[in-house]
């Protein structure tokens, strides 16, 4: 549906503000985003961080501080314990990531008392845009979900889905990414798992979505690829959402794109 970024953000600017909450917010990079995003109207944002790291970012970058709420904290825990906190109580709607560690950030994510995690599963999105491919596409799960079994699987594949149907998308299509496009279950268990969420999608048990797989990487990218094998398939060559089966994959498929393809890169924990 979408080819750029800029179609994609367009759209928001159209919807109420998102106010983002910055844990740990002394990194230029991050507040050079959040200065483009809240300049483009499409949000607000609560640094969560030392004050005066802030302010000589601020000074040296040329970014005006006195727009956003700063909360001054200077540890790694205390930023993220208070991004936490001031996304939970409603202050924020999105929590975004700051010079915190991965770990830290996540731990106080996850927090069973004072975190915001509810009953659904976790998974990482990630959306890329590549001067090799048509349109946008969508990953996961790249970063949250290690070794995800069958159950894990149709979680991070729902999740997948309900995010892109947030932003416009009908009915996107998602592949099922294993090494062959053939359900060998002893030797590939990651086989039998995307068939099984195909026919489970084609039953009507996983909604709003075409699913198809297993297919390799170039049978979900590539419809030349498809011809070749003879391979019959509503998805293949046109993925929206690509599946894949572990983290260590969905990691290589991150950066390659990234580094290699020269794609630009967006990513979001939903669930």
């Amino acid at each position: 549906m979408f080819q750029r970024f800029d179609e994609l953000i367009r759209p928001l600017g159209q919807q109420e503000k998102k106010r983002i909450a910055v844990a740990m917010a002394e990194d230029p990079d991050v507040l050079q985003a959040i200065d483009q995003a809240c300049a483009a109207g499409l949000t607000d944002a609560v640094l969560v961080g030392d004050r005066d790291k802030l302010e000589r970012i601020a000074d040296e970058y040329q970014l005006d501080l006195s727009q956003y709420e700063v909360v001054h904290q200077k540890d790694e825990q205390s930023c993220v314990a208070e991004a936490v906190r001031v996304t939970r109580e409603g202050h924020a709607q999105v929590i975004m990531k700051g010079l915190c560690s991965t770990a830290t950030f996540l731990k106080g994510i996850l927090n069973k008392e004072s975190g915001l995690r509810g009953d659904s599963l976790l998974s990482h999105l990630a959306v890329f845009q590549s001067p090799n491919y048509h349109k946008l596409l969508f990953m996961s799960d790249a970063a949250m979900n290690i070794a995800p079994d069958l159950n894990e699987k149709i979680a991070i594949t729902k999740n997948a889905i309900a995010a892109v149907r947030a932003i416009g998308y009908q009915q996107p299509k998602v592949a099922m990414i294993s090494a062959v496009e053939k359900v060998n279950p002893e030797a590939m268990p990651s086989t039998a798992h995307a068939a099984l969420i195909a026919k489970m999608a084609e039953r009507g048990q996983i909604k709003n979505a075409l699913i198809d797989g297993p297919l390799a990487l170039d049978n979900a990218l590539s419809e030349h690829a498809n011809k070749v094998k003879g391979l019959k398939t509503v998805v293949g060559g046109d993925a929206d959402i690509c599946i894949v089966p572990n983290i260590e994959s969905g990691n290589v498929f991150y950066k390659l794109l990234t580094i290699l393809g020269e794609s630009r890169v967006a990513g979001v924990v939903v669930g």
